[in-house]
């Protein structure tokens, strides 16, 4: 081989070597990266948000429910202590009622008889705390004797021929009485009817005789 063919070759691998490095030297190709649109990232932060709306609502629903049946519950349980309360009182007081009845009688006939004044006194005083306590406890006497007939209030047992207004009460046989506002027990009475309101209803019942 000679000097020029020698010469050549190491051109030749000079450029070969140059070619190389200037290709290394060049910084990679850089691929674009896939970014998310700001709209859909919204998009989505948005249905995340609806759906643990939904959730939250869902939860204060269940909960107003529970809620409302808890109260319910609440107010029949203390309907129901109420109630039983209210009717164990009334029991108790339909029975010092009749107590009631039998010291006012105890005190008619010792008054009537002359009894023992200390007995009779010592009656009347049992008597007083009686109708404080009745008192006390809402029950009222109904007032009977001279005012109008009222079924709610009143027991008609007889109805006697008077001169006052028809369905006036004349007699009272047996007294009544309300516990606060309702009839614990109602009040036996005898009615006034007139001989006009007699005949009157004698004539009717005729009437509708012959009419059959």
């Amino acid at each position: 081989m000679d000097f020029g063919q020698e010469e050549g070759i190491v051109m030749g691998e000079k450029k070969r070597h140059l070619a190389t490095e200037t290709v290394e030297a060049q910084p990679p190709s850089k691929k674009p990266v896939e970014k998310e649109e700001p709209q859909a990232q919204l998009d989505e932060a948005k249905e995340e948000l609806e759906k643990e709306k939904a959730k939250a609502d869902d939860y204060l629903r269940r909960l107003q429910y529970l809620q409302a049946d808890f109260e319910n519950y609440r107010k029949r349980v203390e309907k129901e202590m109420s109630d039983n309360r209210q009717f164990g009182n009334q029991r108790l007081l339909s029975d010092l009622i009749i107590v009631n009845d039998e010291l006012e009688l105890a005190l008619r006939e010792a008054e009537e008889s002359k009894e023992n004044p200390t007995i009779l006194e010592g009656v009347g005083m049992v008597h007083k705390r009686l109708q404080t306590i009745l008192s006390k406890e809402g029950v009222e006497k109904i007032q009977s004797a001279g005012s109008k007939f009222n079924p709610d209030l009143h027991d008609a047992a007889l109805r006697v021929e008077s001169d006052e207004a028809e369905g006036t009460i004349v007699e009272e046989i047996r007294q009544g009485y309300t516990l606060k506002g309702k009839v614990l027990r109602p009040s036996i009475v005898k009615v006034a009817e007139n001989s006009v309101g007699r005949e009157s209803k004698s004539e009717k019942r005729d009437l509708e005789e012959r009419g059959q």
